[in-house]
Order: C-alpha cells, then structure tokens, then sequence
C-alpha cells in the first residue's frame, strides 16, 4: 500500500484505456452504424434487381393473366415469402401491390386494433396503398419508370416505421419498364445490429480494462521495485552505512541508476575510509607535533631557569646550556618551517616565484650541500646526468628544497660507509640509497600528510618532509614515484616535464 508511484501508474494506465475505449466505442458506434447501413443498401439493391429480373422473365406470363394489374399477381406474393423481405410492386396504373406476408409482419410490429384494419384495407386497395406514400417516395417511383433507381431511408407512413426502401425497374420483353419492385427493410433492425456490435466492444472494453489493471499492476510493481531498493539504499547512506549495495542488474535506465548509486556508495565508503586515515594521522600529528614542541620547549625552560636561578655557575656549562637552548630554538624554527611550508603549498593561490632554470645547476647545488651532511656518516653521494643542461620553468628555491629533503631522508636512513646516488636520465631524476628502507605497510603512506613511520631510525622529524616534497613537485607539474626494499635499498623517481626550448 506505501507502493504509490505503482498505484498511481496502475490509475494513469485504466484512465488512458478508459479514454481510449470512449473514443473508439464513439467512433465505432458511428462508422459501424454507417457501415451497417452501407452494407444492408448494397444487399438490398443486389436483392431488388435479382427480383425485377424473376419478374421480368415472367412478365409475359403475367401480363397475359393479369394485364397491367401485376401486383396483384400471387406470383408477387410468393417473391415476397421467399425473400422475407417487404417486396411491393408498384404497376404503370400505381396500384402497389402489398403481399399478405407484409400484412402479417405489420401485425407483430403495431399495436391497436385500429391500425391493423387500417394496414389490411391498404393491402386490399393498391390504389389507396399507393396514395398513402411519401411524396418523395412517389417521386422516386416515377424517377424508375423512367429507368432510375433510388435507396432511400425515411420514414414509410405505409409501414409506420422508418425503413430503407430500394426501387428498381422492371422490364418486359420488348424492353419497356412494366412495373416497380420495392424492397423495405427497417432501420430499427439495423440499429439492433449496430447496437449489438457495441454491446459486444463495451463487454470487450470491460473485460481488456480489468486485465490491463491486473497486469498494470503487476507490471508498475515490477517496474518501482528497484526504485524502492534504491531509496532505501539512498537511506541507509544517508545514515553512513556505506556498505549498503543496491545490487540491480538491469539493461535500462533505472540499472544504469542502480549502478551510479553503488559506485556512489563505493566512493563515499572510501572516501569514508580515508577520512578515517586521516582523522587518525591528523590525531597522529598533533600527538607528534605536542611532544616535538615540548621537548624543546622544556628543555628551554629548564636551561634558562638554571640560569636564572644561578644553579649553573661554571663558564663551560653556561656555555654548553646556551648551545642547547640554541640548537632546540632551530629545531623549533624548522618545525614552524615545515609547517608554514606545506600550508602555503597546499594552497593554489599562493604563488611560487618561476623561472627559466638548468636543473643540472639545482643538482649540483645539492650534491655540494648534501656532502657535508653526510661527512659525519662517510657517506659517498655521487651523482650522474646524461646531459649538462635540462631547462625547466620552476622555482629554483622550492626544487632545491624538494631534492634536499630527499637526499636528507636517504642520509638519515643510510648505514655508516653507505652510498647515496643521483642519477638524471632522460626526463626522469632519481634518488636512491641503501638504507634500511620502507616497509611495504608504510610504503603508500610515505608521501601522506601528518604521516610518519615509526621505527629506531626515524625518531626524531615531524613526519612532514615528503608532503612538503610531493606538494613542490605537483606545482611544477612532476610525479612522484616511491619504490623500496626493506633493509635493502630505497629510490625516489621525479618524472620531469619536457625541456624547455631556449
């Protein structure tokens, strides 16, 4: 019953065959009528003129007995019983002729003694049978016995009925018209036909309406089915339940549909999931950004309060207490760095200041710096390019620092007497060490904001370089692609844009 979009297709599928069956029952009454009527004229002039050419084959019989008087032959009467039909006869005097037969059929139509006497003293008197027709009718007499015949339909004072009478001439031998044949037939009986035939369309239009109503129905169930499972699935989504699955296999609208919303419901079930990851590594982060910031800040606070309070007197330990205070105060400046850095570049809006540049220059750059990074390791960074010139439009500041913190990565990974290589080939430029590596769990999380891998060798950092490095290369149009080996090695790939035509 809460089925209303079926109910209301069901409503709308009887109100079109309703209206339909109006028009068709409308139109039908009016041509089958008409053709009713049609048909009965033909087969009743074909009937008239077979009748005048009896007659006329026997015409020299009937003129010798009857003279001019032939409707009053019983040979008339006789075509009359045959035929079943009102056969009238009308001879050159006008006497019309109307058999017995007629008489009687006139008896089970009218009521009232008084018409019937009036019907018999017509059949005994051609003359006064004649006289009592229509004056159109008597027109249309003298119209055959010039050669014409006629149909016409209107009302018979004679038979007291509205009738389609049909006249044909008859011809005697020499060819000279002799006489007239009228053949009568009601309308009323038409009409019975016509409205037999409608009786019949109307108990048809019935019978179709209840069928179309069952099937409507079951069709409209069939059809808001899946309309019903999608608004339920549209619910439970609205209540977070991502899972839920319309599951429609359709080759139509409605299954493309069904198919939108599960790839809807797939999406935000993902994207759910991320959400999630990243309200956990956001919890992460400010977990990791309070206890990056109290550990200097405390140790800032307890140097200069031991300062302060004169606890610490001797040259070398003030000394020693102003470098650390030093040492945590750039850490802390760093930490605002990265976080000031990954927020500006987050931004499209902000700007970063392009230009025509060799990357090789950048390279190199770094390659100097880097040593001197890793001289405490003994570490060996080489690096080896295929060209001496590779002209991009970029920041150069921004892929200085995008690169240091790649290779500041792979030198706080790498083992003591490692190696560290950069290589530039075509338009792809790598980075690769022989660390410790990543492992496969942490490996797509690598480039994610507020993420870091917690393990012995990376204590200290905020976890924020690499975002920092995937935001700068998105801005200069690079990707960025990680592959490693635990315990094995690690290699960032910068896929380049194209060189620049100088």
């Amino acid at each position: 019953m809460n089925n209303r979009i079926a109910w209301k297709l069901t409503a709308y599928f009887a109100v079109v065959l309703v209206l339909f069956s109006l028009v068709v029952g409308v139109a039908f009454a009016h041509f089958f009528r008409q053709h009713t009527v049609e048909i009965k004229k033909k087969e009743m002039q074909v009937r008239a003129v077979r009748i005048a050419e009896v007659i006329s084959d026997n015409m020299s019989f009937l003129q010798e007995r009857y003279g001019n008087s032939i409707s009053n032959s019983r040979f008339i009467q006789y075509l009359d019983n045959v035929t079943m039909e009102d056969v009238w006869v009308v001879d050159v005097q006008r006497n019309l002729n109307m058999p017995a037969a007629a008489a009687h059929h006139m008896q089970n139509r009218q009521q009232g003694q008084g018409r019937w006497h009036h019907r018999i003293q017509l059949e005994n008197n051609p003359r006064a049978a004649y006289d009592a027709l229509s004056a159109a009718a008597k027109s249309h007499i003298d119209e055959v016995f010039q050669g014409k015949s006629f149909t016409i339909e209107e009302y018979n004072p004679v038979l007291e009925d509205i009738v389609v009478t049909v006249g044909v001439p008859v011809y005697d031998q020499n060819g000279q018209i002799r006489a007239a044949v009228l053949l009568n037939s009601s309308v009323q009986g038409m009409r019975e036909a016509a409205w037999e035939g409608i009786r019949l369309l109307l108990i048809s239009g019935m019978v179709a309406l209840l069928m179309v109503i069952v099937l409507s129905i079951v069709f409209s169930w069939h059809f808001t089915r899946p309309l019903n499972i999608m608004k339920d699935i549209a619910g439970r989504l609205a209540d977070r339940d991502y899972e839920a699955r319309c599951n429609i296999v359709r080759n139509d609208e409605i299954g493309a549909l069904a198919a939108t919303i599960d790839e809807l419901s797939g999406r935000l079930q993902k994207a759910d999931e991320e959400s999630q990851k990243l309200e956990k590594l956001r919890r992460e982060f400010i977990a990791n950004i309070s206890h990056e910031l109290r550990t200097p800040v405390t140790v800032i606070r307890g140097s200069l309060e031991a300062l302060q309070d004169g606890v610490v007197t001797d040259a070398e330990e003030v000394k020693y207490y102003y470098e650390q205070m030093h040492r945590e105060s750039l850490f802390l400046q760093r930490l605002i760095n990265d976080l000031l850095d990954l927020s500006r570049l987050q931004n499209v809006d902000f700007p970063i200041e392009k230009e025509l540049l060799n990357l090789c220059d950048v390279i190199q750059d770094v390659l100097r710096s880097s040593r001197q990074l890793g001289a405490e390791k003994q570490l060996q960074i080489t690096a080896g390019t295929d060209t001496d010139v590779y002209v991009i439009n970029g920041d150069y500041g921004r892929l200085r620092q995008m690169l240091m913190i790649f290779l500041q990565n792979s030198i706080k990974f790498s083992a003591v007497n490692g190696s560290i290589e950069i290589e530039l080939s075509d338009n792809k430029l790598t980075v690769t060490d022989h660390g410790c590596g990543i492992r496969q769990e942490d490996l797509q999380h690598a480039f994610d904001r507020f993420y870091k891998a917690r393990n012995e060798h990376n204590k200290s950092g905020s976890g924020l370089g690499l975002a920092i490095a995937k935001q700068i290369a998105l801005r200069h149009d690079m990707q960025l692609e990680l592959e490693s080996r635990e315990h094995e090695y690690t290699k960032v790939t910068v896929i380049l844009p194209p060189k620049e035509k100088v």
